[in-house]
């Protein structure tokens, strides 16, 4: 599936954007791989020069005997040594990179997407010819190490432009996962799927019902919780207090805009918490449990509305 972020402010507008969660994960994991791959191989056949190493090669000769071969390797110029500290210094760098990657990964709650997955599929089958799959960048041989200092400070300086532009890539996708991250972390606190009385079943739920005084048939536009009075009523979501006040057969009541479209709100209350233009938090206490206005008993009559119709609460509340 495809991960898709809402940002919202308290006015109006909002903005709708979606980003493909298995491309973001798989081009992260190919840039750290190829980048650690060719810092550690660097770091590893340019680290064992920094010493005098001498290798004997024993060779028969054809009377018998044994003629010993020295060959010295000379030791890494200065230079050598800091482009070999400067590639292990950008190595660590992608390391930690990678595990803020895996964490902001976590923070978004990335899952692969269909489409993706069959992207992936597809790629593979064209590549599939019956032999095991194999790959991976082009490196020298071990042992096989360059042939002159010259060389050496070719490529490692030519590696080290290539990691650093790769750490650049990286440093503004994560960056963006960050971003993103915050604006989920937003879109939740405007989401209203908290429950506004806590350890309250629900009494009377969306929809038809009978009337509780003239036992007609009518329309129920929220959910009702019972509780003693006095219990603690908690916003269910972030937002701006609209209205605080009493208002006819609502009683005592709070109406909380959340953007989007979406309002909540808290009726039958013995006592707010809050009033007009407050700005409150998910599960802020705003008021107690009363019997104010058209009421049989102390209870929550909890009502959303989206665009300025009702909507059932328990769509909300089941995704929190």
């Amino acid at each position: 599936m495809a991960l898709v972020i809402l940002s919202a402010d308290a006015a109006t507008e909002s903005k709708v954007r979606t980003v493909s969660s298995r491309r973001l994960l798989v081009g992260v994991s190919a840039l750290l791989a190829g980048a650690l791959a060719g810092g550690f191989w660097l770091g590893y056949d340019y680290g064992r020069s920094d010493h005098s190493v001498e290798m004997v090669l024993v060779e028969p000769e054809i009377d018998g005997t044994d003629a010993q071969v020295v060959v010295e390797v000379p030791s890494a110029e200065p230079e050598s040594r800091f482009l070999i500290g400067r590639v292990g210094e950008l190595s660590g760098r992608l390391l930690r990179l990678e595990a803020e990657a895996i964490l902001l990964a976590k923070r978004l709650g990335l899952k692969s997407d269909e489409d993706g997955e069959a992207a992936e599929e597809s790629i593979d089958d064209a590549k599939g010819d019956g032999k095991p799959a194999e790959g991976g960048p082009m490196m020298p041989a071990i042992g096989e190490g360059l042939s002159s200092s010259e060389e050496a400070m070719a490529v490692v300086g030519s590696s080290l432009e290539m990691l650093e532009a790769d750490l650049g890539r990286l440093a503004e996708t994560l960056s963006t996962i960050d971003e993103m991250a915050a604006q989920q972390v937003v879109e939740s606190m405007i989401y209203p799927s908290r429950q506004p009385v806590l350890g309250s079943r629900i009494g009377s739920r969306f929809g038809n019902r009978a009337d509780p005084f003239n036992r007609r048939r009518a329309f129920h536009s929220g959910l009702d919780f019972p509780a003693p009075a006095g219990s603690p009523i908690y916003a269910s979501a972030g937002g701006v207090v609209r209205y605080a006040g009493f208002r006819g057969e609502y009683g005592r009541q709070v109406e909380i805009d959340h953007g989007n479209g979406l309002i909540t709100r808290y009726s039958h209350a013995r006592r707010l918490h809050v009033r007009s233009g407050d700005v409150v938090t998910p599960g802020q206490h705003i008021a107690d449990i009363g019997s104010s206005g058209r009421s049989t008993g102390p209870h929550l009559h909890f009502e959303v509305l989206k665009n300025g119709r009702f909507v059932d609460p328990e769509d909300y509340l089941r995704e929190g």
